[in-house]
């Protein structure tokens, strides 16, 4: 009986051939990840149907728990090799649900081979001589895609791994060249750079490019080792083609730290050079723009990033002080103002600054940041954050969100913020849609994949929730916002030990935290444990004599203990702090107890009926 050899499926300019497992497109093969080539495979059999995701997992991943940014990773990969079709997308993303390949599919030319029929061996001697023709042809290709293509391009995504340094003390220029480097090669619209959150993953040195280009679906690596002796700096960076294992480019720049603020661009406009990319004239004078012209200023800056990336209280307002020096030394200094508005919104957000002592004050940087460059995406999203976490101004933040999302649409961080927005609205379809985007483009990034979570949770979908979030936590165990909204699930769905499990792992990584100590005083108070729940509450009391406590935590405990006037009584103190957590109050389950009393519908009412917002 004969067999086909070769199945075959055809669309556009590809072809896919599972037994060979190849994916071809006018005969040229194009490489995929193994279980990316598994998920465009399921897709295209299933061609013009939605495959859920649980479908998805189940068929490329059986028998294994998987998290799901896996597939996030795996269609991204899949949608950069079909980008050679141009513009057409041939994967659609059906949000909450799956994807759908919507391209038409064609059955392909299945050869039979039969060793009893002679006439067969021929026709099977003439295909391997039209396929050793067609192999000539393809390396020809290739290599005229590698260096000869007349647009000259040599790859068209890049990946800035954490540049390594010399010593510790000089910890701060390494990450601060590596975040503006991957800032500066951003503005060139045809290249695909991946985010600082995903390459940052690799810090530490001694990644094997090919391991690191895979994971974050990129065709070429930098790599880059700094090294300071006094005044004077040291800096080797390397480009590699992941793909053929190759070196492309490597330079040693050398000078005295009075040059370091405009070297980044220098490294940016060299591997965009070796990349074969040509610039707009304004996009080449952007490139080449300093920050600042002052190298004092700028070290302090870069001081400032590296502090405000530990996301802890005291690397944040060890940030505030070096952004303030920063701009103290160059007043014109724009990203200086952005970044202490970012490092005052983040300590207002976590609740270690009242929001009195923090938003406000971002407010004034962010807009000061806008008057010297109006272009600043960053700081539109900060003065946006502000508007509706502290001042209730929906339209006016839900303005600043889009503005800069215009100005920069592949700041992940802009479209994360604005998912939140968008959930607290009550338009939660738009925000889920919206935080796809920013997980798209940053698949990696722990805290937008734990805000997938967060959607989740709000919108009461804990077993989807748990899924998520525990999926960030296989991605890295100790992240804190993870555990404390897994902790949250967890109450919802009643597995109370559970919950509490959760936050002591928080309270393990980053102490007593006011938020983690009301989250666990609520469950102790609506599992009976009413003793542990006033241990809770006197705990707060004694933090307050030191440190800002919120009120909308001391309120949730009152209302776990069936205190509803007390309860009410301390949301009222929230609102006079104008605490960000009452835009929750709508959608926030733990307030369904209280939610029927007509207070619970006055306090709604004076944060803003966010529904009215379009």
């Amino acid at each position: 009986m004969n067999a086909p050899d070769v199945e075959a499926y055809s669309f556009g300019p590809f072809v896919l051939t599972p037994r060979e497992r190849q994916l071809r497109r006018d005969g040229v093969s194009i490489p995929l990840p193994a279980k990316a080539f598994d998920v465009l495979l399921a897709l295209v059999r299933n061609h013009g149907r939605l495959v859920t995701k649980e479908a998805l997992l189940a068929e490329v991943w059986p028998g294994v728990v998987v998290e799901e940014v896996n597939l996030t990773v795996n269609i991204s990969a899949i949608r950069k090799a079909l980008a050679c079709d141009g513009n057409e997308d041939w994967i659609e993303t059906v949000p909450r649900h799956g994807y759908r390949f919507r391209g038409e599919v064609r059955p392909g030319i299945e050869v039979v081979v039969s060793p009893t029929i002679p006439a067969a061996r021929i026709q099977s001697g003439r295909l391997w001589v039209a396929l050793a023709a067609l192999s000539v042809c393809a390396v020809a290709f290739v290599l005229w895609w590698l260096i000869a293509r007349p647009d000259g391009v040599r790859f068209d995504s890049v990946a800035v791994l954490p540049f390594v340094a010399e010593s510790r003390d000089y910890e701060d220029i390494a990450d601060g060249l590596t975040e503006e480097t991957i800032n500066r090669l951003a503005s060139a619209t045809a290249l695909r750079v991946a985010p600082r959150t995903s390459t940052f993953r690799f810090k530490g040195g001694g990644v094997d490019a090919g391991v690191a280009a895979r994971a974050l679906g990129v065709r070429a690596i930098v790599t880059g080792h700094v090294a300071v002796r006094g005044e004077s700096f040291d800096i080797q960076v390397d480009l590699v083609d992941a793909l053929r294992n190759s070196q492309l480019w490597g330079e040693r720049y050398r000078g005295t730290m009075s040059d370091l603020p405009s070297l980044e661009g220098k490294i940016a406009q060299d591997i965009l050079r070796t990349a074969g990319l040509r610039l707009h004239p304004d996009q080449t004078r952007q490139l080449w723009k300093p920050l600042t012209q002052n190298a004092d200023a700028y070290r302090a800056y870069l001081k400032g990033r590296f502090n405000w990336n530990q996301r802890t209280e005291a690397g944040l307002k060890a940030a505030l002080t070096e952004f303030e020096r920063a701009a103290s030394l160059d007043p014109r200094f724009a990203a200086a103002y952005s970044g202490f508005a970012d490092a005052l919104t983040t300590l207002g957000f976590l609740s270690h600054l009242s929001p009195a002592d923090s938003f406000p004050i971002a407010e004034r940087y962010a807009r000061r940041a806008i008057e010297i460059d109006p272009s600043l995406a960053e700081a539109h999203a900060s003065l946006a954050y502000v508007r509706f976490y502290y001042y209730w101004d929906w339209a006016g933040a839900e303005a600043e969100f889009k503005k800069s999302i215009e100005l920069n649409p592949r700041y992940a961080v802009a479209h994360q913020w604005y998912s939140i927005f968008l959930l607290a609205t009550g338009r939660s379809a738009e925000g889920f849609k919206e935080v796809l985007v920013a997980q798209e483009s940053d698949p990696l990034s722990l805290a937008i994949n734990t805000d997938v979570g967060f959607h989740h949770y709000y919108n009461r979908r804990y077993d989807s929730a748990v899924k998520q979030l525990s999926a960030v936590l296989e991605m890295r165990s100790d992240f804190p916002p993870a555990h404390l909204w897994l902790g949250r699930t967890y109450q919802e769905l009643k597995k109370y030990p559970e919950a509490l499990e959760e936050y002591r792992q928080v309270s393990d990584k980053i102490g007593d935290w006011p938020v983690a100590v009301a989250a666990r005083g609520y469950v102790n108070g609506v599992s009976g444990r009413t003793a542990e729940a006033r241990h809770d509450l006197a705990n707060l009391a004694k933090q307050a004599e030191a440190r800002f406590v919120t009120a909308y935590g001391v309120a949730l405990i009152h209302a776990a203990l069936g205190e509803q006037d007390l309860a009410f009584t301390w949301l009222e103190k929230a609102f006079a702090e104008r605490s960000h957590w009452l835009v929750w109050l709508r959608l926030d389950p733990r307030w369904d107890a209280i939610r029927a009393d007509a207070r619970f519908e006055q306090l709604l009412s004076r944060v803003g009926p966010p529904t009215t917002t379009r």
